[in-house]
């Protein structure tokens, strides 16, 4: 405990004069369009995890959460987290009941930074091991030179009632160096891109405890692959999920055939002897995600801190060299591309914005941006050209993380009380905000959903093809179908109970979401 205190005060002795200037600025609303999504923002709060709507007002709070670091909002309206020193996943109702509570059974891993809740229903999260100076030692690390660590990372995926660690992946399997040929995983690093290179490790960051630094991830459910950000290496790298622990430890096994190794990496091709100091593209990066939605779906989207380096933060959008099988090539002697991002926000595209530390974008249902700029706890949303539609000053945070945006459709809203209560701020914004409280209802009102016996039916007059998406009650993806006109859709397979339906005209961002019982 006392190491992890003394972590963020040498986190925070990091952070310039101008940062905590700009948290001193009055919070809530700064700026709004209704070109905005509609939808509600969750983040954590100085002793709480709140939702709000565009206009900064209070939709539901779940008290006493002291997230370390992210809040999750799951379809079926709980929140998962890791709290911030028990160590424990917590899991809470929309009404702050604690439904889910684990430890992982291990005395040596912890969670960190993120839970994600998997479609199989165990937990995916980030984790440090503690490590020894003569493990370090044993994997050919230059202890003493590159800091003096006693952390290394790991992935894990955790049985969601037990905390039992059913998949591991330890970064710590896949390093090579090339300083001392008779210190361990010794190698030529160029010929290993699949691996990373110990002495790449940044000094100009702090050092204390962590070695690498995974920050963040995302999980990929189609491709089953994790995307991770090595804080320390300046680069997101991509590894196989479909492994077993014992090929996950290995370079061989899973769909890549290549077992724990590295599928593919970027940001700083330097690290594996291809590139030079003038090819990095990333410093000190947070949160890579896949995008699922518009004109990028597919592409990896992340918060380019820019600590060290140019001194701003971007956005950039990468179109990796993925296939259909989720194979990414890469050129004999060559680094992997793309060379530049499709588009990169900040820096001249849209809203400038710096925070050296934490942070994270993500791309809407809308095809909008949504950027955390961790330093000054601001939340802003642009078009896809860049164009600001909303502002937020977030209130009673420091250093945030991360916040999350959700679209009026989601299911977990479904049957809930959503009336807006008050801006949590005092004294209130001037800003004028006028919202729609309900999403689409209007649009479908040509449209008619119910069930006969075991098929759902649906008829339309809407001219445009719709996506129907099928959860059950928690809110647990079952299936996606399309409809144009009228479609029957047998559900004689699954279970009685309610069942969440959203139709999505895409074309037009229109949806609304249905409870149907079998």
């Amino acid at each position: 405990m006392t190491f992890r205190i003394y972590r963020i005060a040498i986190l925070l002795s990091f952070i310039s004069a101008s940062y905590l200037t700009s948290t001193s600025a009055q919070p809530g609303l700064r700026f709004y369009d209704d070109r905005a999504m509609d939808g509600y923002t969750l983040y954590q709060s100085e002793n709480s995890a709140v939702l709000i709507n565009n206009c900064g007002e209070l939709i539901n709070e779940w008290t006493g959460v002291s997230a370390r670091l992210h809040v999750k909002l799951q379809p079926n309206g709980n929140i998962i987290y890791i709290e911030n020193f028990s160590e424990k996943i917590i899991e809470k109702d929309w009404d702050d009941n604690t439904v889910n509570e684990i430890e992982v059974q291990s005395g040596f891993i912890s969670p960190d930074y993120e839970v994600i809740l998997m479609e199989n229903g165990n937990y995916l999260t980030v984790g440090r091991r503690q490590f020894m100076d003569s493990q370090f030692e044993n994997i050919g690390y230059n202890y003493g030179q590159i800091g003096f660590p006693s952390q290394v990372d790991v992935v894990m995926e955790l049985e969601r009632t037990t905390g039992e660690i059913v998949w591991l992946w330890d970064i710590s399997d896949h390093v090579i160096q090339e300083r001392d040929s008779a210190a361990p995983n010794f190698g030529d690093i160029s010929e290993h891109p699949e691996l990373l290179n110990m002495d790449a490790i940044s000094t100009y960051d702090w050092t204390f405890e962590e070695s690498f630094m995974i920050n963040g991830f995302d999980y990929n459910q189609e491709l089953d692959q994790i995307a991770l950000s090595v804080r320390k290496m300046s680069e997101i790298v991509i590894i196989d999920h479909s492994t077993t622990t014992a090929e996950a430890a290995g370079h061989t096994g899973g769909n890549s055939g290549k077992g724990g190794d590295i599928l593919y990496r970027w940001g700083n091709p330097q690290n594996y002897g291809r590139g030079t100091t003038a090819d990095r593209k990333l410093w000190f990066q947070h949160n890579p995600n896949w995008i699922k939605y518009g004109p990028h779906a597919g592409k990896l989207i992340a918060y380019n801190n820019g600590l060290s380096g140019p001194l701003f933060s971007t956005a950039p959008i990468i179109n990796t060299p993925v296939d259909a099988n989720g194979n990414y090539t890469i050129e004999d002697g060559q680094s992997f591309g793309p060379d530049t991002p499709d588009v990169e926000y900040g820096n001249g595209l849209g809203e400038g914005f710096f925070s050296g530390y934490t942070s994270a974008a993500k791309v809407l249902p809308t095809g909008n941006i949504l950027i955390t700029v961790g330093g000054s706890d601001r939340v802003f949303e642009m078009l896809p050209d860049g164009t600001l539609v909303w502002d937020y000053k977030l209130y009673q945070a420091g250093l945030t993380f991360r916040s999350e945006k959700y679209a009026l459709d989601y299911p977990a809203f479904v049957g809930r009380d959503l009336t807006p209560g008050d801006v949590l701020e005092f004294p209130p914004s001037t800003v004028e905000c006028d919202i729609v409280d309900n999403v689409s209802d209007t649009y479908f009102n040509s449209t008619r959903i119910w069930m006969t016996e075991n098929v759902l039916k649906v008829e339309s007059d809407l001219a445009n093809e719709l996506a129907l998406n099928l959860y059950d009650i928690d809110g647990k993806f079952i299936n996606q179908f399309e409809v144009k006109g009228s479609k029957e859709i047998n559900l004689s397979e699954l279970g009685s109970g309610i069942y969440l339906v959203q139709l999505k005209d895409v074309t037009h961002f229109k949806s609304k979401t249905y409870k149907v019982f079998r």
